[in-house]
């Protein structure tokens, strides 16, 4: 696995990972606030210091995590991806 720091032009990679993790909690209860995320929204958190690993096996992105490092340590804001747990 290739794994990188994403940019604010990767958010629409981010936000498609996220919708295909996610699509099977659609019509849970409550549903994932995860779907409701667009891509303006993903790159507005990055604006404001939110941060996101991208996983790509083969060229194709396959995992995410996203988080943001104070001084406390790390806060993840979630990671997810097709592979989540096996990479």
């Amino acid at each position: 696995m290739n794994i990188i720091l994403a940019q604010e032009k990767d958010a629409s990679v981010i936000h498609n990972v996220m919708l295909q993790a996610f699509k099977e909690y659609e019509h849970a209860t409550p549903p994932s606030s995860a779907l409701s995320e667009t891509i303006e929204s993903i790159e507005q958190a990055m604006k404001n210091g939110e941060q996101a690993f991208i996983g790509y096996i083969d060229e194709q992105p396959v995992a995410i995590v996203r988080f943001t490092l104070n001084d406390q340590g790390i806060y993840l804001h979630s990671a997810e991806g097709s592979l989540l747990g096996r990479c």
